[in-house]
């Protein structure tokens, strides 16, 4: 099997690096070339682009960990995410599409001023450094299993290759390559995995009734659902790198229907890996949450199909961690550096970030001893208590009652606060980070508001 693995895997490299090759020159135009591929994506290429991007790590080898352990409670990681590109699609994607922005930054500080936007520009760059961790963790935990080789080399390797074609093409060579990717997630997956998984279904009986319970059960309360709602929904409701997406759509209608088909794809997916999550429980010996999915295909699978499943979790991660990397890229040359150097960015020099932020990532990753979940967790908590609640409140209607001081106080305050929570849930009564992150942010920004409210109440006579 390892080879015909590596035969399979050699081939989609080769692939996805021609298509950056193939796109070099036009996404070496100009930076809406780069970024945001001319915002030019039909709905077609928005939709394959988006749902590509919002399976990733966390609908797969997160989410089956999560089932694998705690049972069907354990959807809730797929079913947030589905939950926030439904209401983008709902209530926000046209707006997004309509600002006309690169950058989520670039539309904070149109709302809260330059000030704000550095802020929010800081805070996205963290947890995007954070979420290509996840995904090269995500990748490793694949080929480890595959191969058995030392986890630092194949964390190495399929960080290099993650670079290379997102900095040679760009946006175009992405969303090509989402094609590729997304094709091989279909058949892999809810394809090919789900049908050998399903036929070993009769095992199913043998796992505890807690399994079974929904929407909570003895090990995942409420309060996890809260969590998660949190954690991973907004975040597919206000994202950096999906918004990036929907500002290269072609037009506002596009961003709308990708955003509600990708919410359709993300149920599809979730539900498939976890019934190969509850399969791999039930039929197979114990083994790491972690590798329960990868395992699974070993298991239930037969050396040609396995290979070709295999290396389609390996596009999996791919698909999302060539936008993370051009998210990060925006970012820095468009609302970061330009403020400190008081210059724009060449596209050239910009064209370099990709390593940079890979090998950040990666130091990110072994840092964090490749724990794929706490690091799924970071990620998210750094932008849901950062980022979300300002960005939403812009949006509203009466924003300007929020100085853009209080923005910025909220932002730092929320996302400084999960983090520290995250590090050391003792000095927060071991309460979840997010949502003690997400409430410092809702105080100041409350504060902020009942602040300027009362400097404009007119003094009364007296």
């Amino acid at each position: 099997m390892p080879t015909l693995f590596l035969g399979a895997l050699v081939v989609y490299l080769a692939a996805v690096l021609a298509t950056g090759l193939a796109w070099r020159r036009r996404a070496g135009k100009d930076e809406a070339s780069f970024f945001v591929a001319d915002r030019s994506l039909s709905t077609f290429w928005t939709f394959t682009g988006l749902a590509s991007l919002t399976t990733g790590g966390s609908t797969t080898i997160a989410l089956a960990a999560l089932v694998y352990t705690h049972g069907l409670t354990g959807l809730w990681l797929d079913l947030a995410g589905a939950i926030g590109l439904a209401a983008l699609g709902l209530f926000l994607a046209r707006r997004v599409r309509r600002e006309g922005a690169v950058t989520l930054p670039e539309i904070v500080g149109r709302y809260y001023g330059e000030a704000a936007r550095r802020a929010a520009a800081v805070l996205v760059v963290a947890a995007e450094i954070v979420w290509f961790a996840l995904l090269t963790e995500a990748t490793q935990v694949v080929l480890t299993t595959a191969f058995g080789v030392a986890p630092d080399f194949a964390i190495i390797a399929s960080s290099a290759v993650f670079v290379a074609y997102t900095a040679l093409g760009g946006q175009f060579a992405v969303v090509r390559t989402d094609l590729l990717q997304y094709g091989l997630m279909l058949i892999g997956i809810p394809g090919i995995a789900l049908c050998a998984a399903l036929s070993k279904a009769e095992r199913l009986s043998t796992l505890p009734a807690e399994f079974w319970s929904f929407p909570t059960s003895p090990n995942f309360r409420l309060t996890d659902v809260v969590a998660m709602l949190v954690l991973v929904g907004l975040p597919h409701l206000v994202g950096s790198d999906v918004y990036l997406k929907l500002s290269s759509s072609r037009d506002e209608t596009a961003a709308r229907r990708a955003a509600l088909l990708a919410a359709v794809s993300k149920i599809l997916f979730g539900a498939s890996v976890a019934a190969i999550a509850l399969v791999a429980r039930a039929a197979m010996a114990p083994v790491e949450p972690t590798h329960a999915l990868p395992s699974a295909v070993l298991a239930f699978l037969p050396p040609a199909l396995s290979a070709l499943v295999l290396v389609a979790l390996v596009a999996t991660m791919q698909t999302s961690a060539d936008v993370v990397l051009l998210s990060a890229t925006a970012v820095t040359a468009r609302d970061l550096l330009p403020a400190l150097t008081g210059r724009a960015v060449p596209l050239s020099i910009s064209r370099a970030f990709p390593a940079v932020f890979g090998a950040l990532g990666l130091a990110t990753a072994l840092a964090l001893d490749r724990n794929v979940l706490e690091t799924l967790k970071l990620g998210y908590s750094i932008f849901a208590s950062g980022l979300i609640l300002p960005v939403l409140v812009a949006f509203l209607p009466g924003r300007g009652w929020i100085p853009p001081a209080g923005a910025i106080t909220a932002m730092i305050l929320g996302g400084t606060t999960a983090v520290a929570a995250r590090f050391a849930p003792g000095f927060f009564g071991g309460h979840d980070p997010v949502l003690v992150g997400t409430a410092v942010n809702a105080a100041a920004l409350t504060a902020s508001f009942l602040y300027g409210r009362l400097r404009r109440v007119p003094a009364t006579a007296p």
